[in-house]
């Protein structure tokens, strides 16, 4: 006797021209990013602002351990905020890529040298520069990269020894390799990679205040540009205390 042929079939696979692509988990991981970083800076803002409207009401706070509280509220927020910023920042450098142009790296650097002018003045100090090559890149990202190291620069200096700051550049093969010295406190060896990392900070928020976002976006820049960045030793220059940053860029 003849079976009945099964009419019921195991559902097929979809032809691959009809599946859905994979999803990019890295480029969703970046816009979850930004969307954090640039929506949560709304409540920080109101945070702060309406614990300083509190603030002016004196009958409101009249014990000093109130006040003291409020304060602490609103510098918390501040750091809050700043924090954000820098993530915000860094979601950027993903979402807001411009092509490589030929690029002036003397001039951008030099441009770097009038935004730091005042800080520097302030501080007693001097920074050389070049001569530095053209190459391709993204001028405002290297001006972003240069503003980071020479303003690293400055802010990490010792007590009372004004900042001596020196940019140069060296070709090497197929890359030129840039080194941002200085004469400031300098990093331990263990350290010098753990920088690198969001939010990381080697001294209290009281000593250098600040996100600790500057050599994570540094990086996040040199990496678009097909470079590699790194802390030196200071001693391979003949330097006593300081920091050395060194990083490459394609020639062309």
């Amino acid at each position: 006797m003849q079976t009945a042929p099964n009419t019921q079939h195991a559902a097929q696979p979809l032809p691959s021209e009809h599946a859905p692509p994979a999803p990019d988990l890295a480029q969703e991981f970046r816009d979850y990013a930004y969307i954090v970083s640039h929506d949560l800076g709304a409540p920080a803002r109101l945070m702060v602002e309406f614990a300083r409207l509190l603030g002016e009401r004196q009958s409101a706070f009249a014990e000093e351990e109130d006040r003291a509280l409020l304060t602490e509220i609103i510098n918390n927020g501040e750091r809050l905020k700043t924090m954000m910023q820098g993530l915000l920042s860094f979601s950027r450098l993903n979402t807001l890529a411009a092509p490589h142009v030929p690029i002036d790296t003397q001039k951008i650097a030099e441009h770097c040298r009038l935004l730091t002018q005042d800080k520097l003045n302030q501080a007693g100090g001097r920074l050389e520069i070049g001569p530095l090559p053209r190459l391709m890149g993204d001028a405002d990202q290297i001006l972003q990269l240069f503003n980071f190291l020479i303003g690293n620069s400055v802010k990490f200096r010792r007590d009372g020894v004004p900042p001596a700051i020196m940019v140069s550049a060296e070709r090497q093969g197929g890359h030129w390799t840039f080194t941002v010295r200085d004469n400031g406190v300098g990093i331990e060896p263990e350290y010098r990679e753990k920088v690198f990392k969001p939010f990381q900070k080697l001294h209290g928020e009281g000593v250098f205040p600040g996100p600790g976002m500057g050599l994570s976006l540094a990086r996040k820049i040199v990496t678009l540009h097909d470079g590699r960045i790194w802390i030196a030793d200071p001693q391979e220059l003949n330097m006593g205390q300081g920091t050395v940053v060194k990083f490459t860029l394609p020639e062309g």
